[in-house]
């Protein structure tokens, strides 16, 4: 799954829990987070890991595949809410995954 593939997934009616549920996270996790595979590129895999998993690593490495830290995923869901409520609901769900991409690449 990539991020646009993730947006997607939320923005037609999919659930955190059932998401957790799907990818076997626990949901009562302190957090979780969505990781990318490196090298990073807006459409490379992502992976999902509890915070007691990476211990809030921006890298982490999992069965020989190197990641690196996007966001958790209040900050994802968050956004998604927000877009709903702004003027951007033209915005395609590669739109966002290119803000987000950028937002996690630059910014944070």
């Amino acid at each position: 799954m990539n991020l646009s593939e993730l947006i997607n997934y939320f923005r037609s009616g999919g659930s955190y829990k059932d998401f957790c549920q799907d990818q076997l996270l626990d949901q009562e996790s302190e957090a979780v987070e969505i990781y990318m595979e490196q090298p990073l590129e807006l459409n490379n895999t992502l992976a999902f890991f509890e915070i007691e998993t990476t211990e809030g690593s921006l890298e982490f490495v999992k069965d020989g595949i190197r990641y690196y830290s996007l966001f958790g995923f209040p900050y994802f869901i968050n956004v998604l809410e927000e877009i709903k409520k702004s003027d951007h609901l033209d915005f395609t769900d590669k739109d966002i995954a290119e803000l987000l991409y950028n937002y996690a690449i630059n910014e944070a």
